[in-house]
């Protein structure tokens, strides 16, 4: 089992938000355009996506991030922080579901359906990360607002 002090090498929020990003816009991608639908491919990356939103927030909360794809874990360690995580728990334990399982368990059996809860819930815990550490988006408001001036 891996040692759930050990580090990433990400230290700072935008890291990890940048990355959360990035998994979330290959589900979407992917979601959209490829067929058969790769199900197993957009549950691994959301449920990555989720997490990286989630531990990009604990740095902001001055809470280095432990390397675990736990959703469960960073939510408590979140919790403990700021309480209104409490209306992203459903979310979380929905997410957590699809780990690393996905990715490497063909047996495992994921639907449509499932694909747009996971697609769902993981925009759930991003809109509510968005609103409750709104520290953790912040370059992002400052690169929309640039490009913006940049088309005028």
């Amino acid at each position: 089992m891996a040692d759930q002090t050990q580090t990433t090498g990400f230290n700072t929020s935008e890291d990890w938000r940048l990355l959360a990003e990035d998994d979330l816009s290959v589900a979407e991608y992917l979601a959209a355009n490829m067929r058969p639908v790769p199900t197993h491919h957009i549950a691994f990356h959301c449920q990555q996506a989720a997490e990286k939103y989630l531990k990009g927030a604990l740095v902001i909360l001055g809470v280095e991030p432990p390397y675990t794809h736990d959703l469960i874990l960073l939510y408590n360690l979140s919790e403990k922080h700021r309480p209104s995580y409490v209306s992203i728990f459903s979310s979380c334990s929905i997410v957590t579901q699809f780990s690393v399982q996905p990715r490497y368990d063909r047996g495992l059996s994921i639907s449509d359906d499932d694909i747009r809860l996971v697609l769902t819930h993981t925009k759930t815990i991003r809109d509510f990360l968005q609103k409750e550490v709104p520290e953790l988006f912040k370059n992002e408001i400052k690169n929309n607002a640039t490009e913006n001036e940049e088309q005028h």
